[in-house]
């Protein structure tokens, strides 16, 4: 049930708010938020329902576990239970989205025939498990006790607006808003304003131009023109972030009208003045999770064994950031790809990238991320070179009755909303109408009106994709 489908928008989300805000006692809100999250998953994806209630349990258990161990002052004991609540977490995650990647890449190293029936992929396994390693290495090093009370555990983890893509949040985050929970009718508005605007994001321009980049990247790169091929790059960088972001922004304006302050997940990373800054703004979240839970540890244990460089320690991080986007060697090479330019500019280049005029950071930066994309996208290695063969024109330019015959055409002007869209104008606008209040609020709130009517009518008659990182 994606959030941009009419039964979510018009059923789902109005009956959850009414029982939301029509129950008085704040323990019987968080049972909402559970009931409701599983009737969601269960909804989407009935298969791994048992899948998401372990990791419920799991969690829950090895935190009281943790808790006890630590009230006794047994370390020995705590750190068992900790690597234990680990490894569970992470035998969910490994069974379903690596084994096959495992036993088919040893199956090209031994020529031994390995039988192995795929496991569908349990929706947004990447994110809950996550939250519940979070939850224990938190716990674990006393940055917040363990949660009691079953149900306000459960509201935490199993939390739909961030189940299925994020943003990862951490126990601590919003534990207060699970137990003492507040009319706030301004973080109501505030939510509302911050789901259209997400909504309109995805379904009318990352979904817009989903429908031109699909044609594109299935397509034949042997014979493709640069033309098509630098728009299909361009448009999919757009289209990514707008998807992801747009989710983003729904799922915090969910999460604003139940009374949550949801961490931001994007801070237009196309704006970037670097790799290292463009890591600061894109997946906030999942690269805060990836800093907290192992750069940190890695470097403690570099500069008090004096082993491995930072540099090594950035491509180690990104290395396993790229097999968490997916079960194949071009996220593990997008991943190592970020790495090692996060270690160049660790090392030297960013200094000097500082000194530099701002044009030339901001082209380095979206040239290089870019290019990035091409490693995401294209999931078979194989494709590369002829699409950079593209790309490079060596297979000439593309003729207008291609972009006619492909109805690439009327993509075209989808490009400069989205441009726009990535860019900071028009949340600085609505800010300092914000500020100003009064008429001029209201004048901002009729057009977020209009525009989530006209975005219904879009979906209405073009319908909608699922999100992107869903998959992940």
């Amino acid at each position: 049930m994606p959030f941009s489908s009419i039964t979510f928008i018009f059923v789902f989300l109005p009956i959850l708010l009414v029982l939301f805000y029509i129950i008085p006692k704040r323990g019987w809100k968080n049972l909402v938020i559970v009931g409701a999250s599983l009737a969601f998953f269960g909804w989407s994806d009935p298969t791994h329902f048992h899948i998401l209630l372990l990791s419920v349990l799991v969690n829950y258990y090895a935190g009281l576990l943790l808790g006890k161990a630590i009230d006794k002052q047994s370390t020995k004991s705590a750190r068992t239970y900790m690597w234990i609540g680990v490894l569970i977490n992470l035998s969910f995650l490994v069974f379903y989205k690596y084994t096959g990647f495992f036993l088919t890449s040893l199956q090209a190293l031994i020529p031994i025939k390995i039988t192995y029936q795929s496991q569908a992929l349990p929706l947004g396994i990447s994110f809950f498990t996550f939250s519940g390693i979070s939850y224990i290495l938190d716990t674990y090093n006393e940055v917040t006790p363990p949660e009691k009370n079953l149900i306000r555990f459960s509201a935490y983890l199993v939390m739909f607006p961030k189940l299925l893509q994020g943003p990862i949040t951490r126990f601590i985050q919003v534990k207060d808003s699970l137990t003492n929970p507040k009319f706030d009718s301004l973080l109501i508005m505030q939510g509302v304003r911050r789901f259209i605007g997400g909504l309109a994001k995805k379904v009318l321009l990352a979904d817009s131009l989903n429908m031109a980049t699909t044609k594109i990247f299935e397509g034949n790169f042997s014979d493709m023109g640069a033309g098509l091929a630098w728009f299909g790059l361009i448009a999919y960088t757009l289209q990514i972030y707008l998807d992801f972001s747009g989710y983003t922004d729904m799922a915090i304006g969910i999460g604003n009208m139940l009374g949550f302050k949801l961490p931001e997940n994007f801070n237009f990373p196309y704006i970037s003045k670097s790799i290292s800054d463009f890591w600061r703004r894109w997946h906030i979240t999942l690269g805060a999770w990836f800093r907290t839970y192992l750069f940190i540890p890695l470097e403690f244990a570099r500069k008090k064994q004096k082993t491995l460089r930072q540099e090594t320690n950035l491509i180690i991080v990104f290395l396993l950031t790229g097999l968490w986007h997916g079960a194949n060697w071009n996220f593990i090479i997008w991943g190592l790809y970020f790495g090692v330019i996060l270690a160049i500019e660790a090392s030297f280049l960013g200094k000097r990238l500082k000194k530099a005029p701002a044009f030339i950071q901001h082209f380095y930066s979206i040239a290089l991320i870019m290019l990035g994309w091409i490693f995401f996208r294209i999931t078979n290695i194989q494709n590369w070179g002829p699409f950079f063969s593209s790309l490079l024109g060596l297979n000439g330019w593309t003729s207008l009755i291609t972009f006619r015959s492909l109805n690439i055409l009327f993509y075209i002007p989808f490009l400069l909303p989205a441009v726009l869209f990535s860019l900071p104008v028009f949340s600085r606008i609505g800010e300092k109408i914000k500020e100003k209040g009064g008429g001029k609020l209201l004048v901002l709130d009729i057009v977020y009106l209009g525009l989530f009517l006209f975005t219904l009518t879009y979906i209405l008659s073009k319908g909608f994709t699922s999100f992107m990182y869903a998959q992940f």
